[in-house]
């Protein structure tokens, strides 16, 4: 069984770690289409944006799971899939918010919600599956 301290240091890196997918997923699309390193700075947005929303929504829902014993890969899948829709709602708030041109974010939202919505749960089920990979909380069963 490994000790307290091996899995504050894996639950620490995977906060590290998995925050990054997001914008390596957003950094290989953007290079597969073509993109040149201008709007490979999107990927760096994306990570600026990944960290805040892992410690604000990931943190409470990592300590929920770990309480309620929701350990295993499948809990986490889901997770990364309901933590990517909250993500894109948050997104959607933020863009309503917008002042005297929420109208037009909102169309626009609205319109590259079919690109947006695979692109944002496969970022979500993917970085909680790295998350899940490095904490490994399925081992520390007692």
């Amino acid at each position: 069984m490994p000790s307290a301290r091996s899995r504050a240091y894996r639950t620490v890196a995977g906060f590290v770690v998995a925050p990054m997918m997001p914008a390596l997923i957003l950094a290989g699309v953007v290079l597969a289409a073509g993109g040149d390193s201008q709007t490979l700075g999107y990927a760096a947005f994306a990570g600026y944006v990944s960290y805040p929303f892992a410690l604000l929504v990931g943190l409470p829902a990592f300590l929920v799971m770990r309480r309620r014993r929701w350990d295993g890969w499948r809990a986490y899948a889901v997770a990364g899939l309901v933590l990517g829709i909250a993500f894109l709602a948050l997104f959607a708030a933020l863009v309503g918010v917008d002042g005297e041109n929420a109208e037009s974010a909102w169309l626009a939202l609205l319109a590259n919600l079919a690109f947006l919505l695979p692109f944002v749960l496969a970022c979500g089920l993917a970085a909680s599956m790295v998350f899940w990979l490095v904490v490994r909380p399925d081992l520390d069963r007692s």
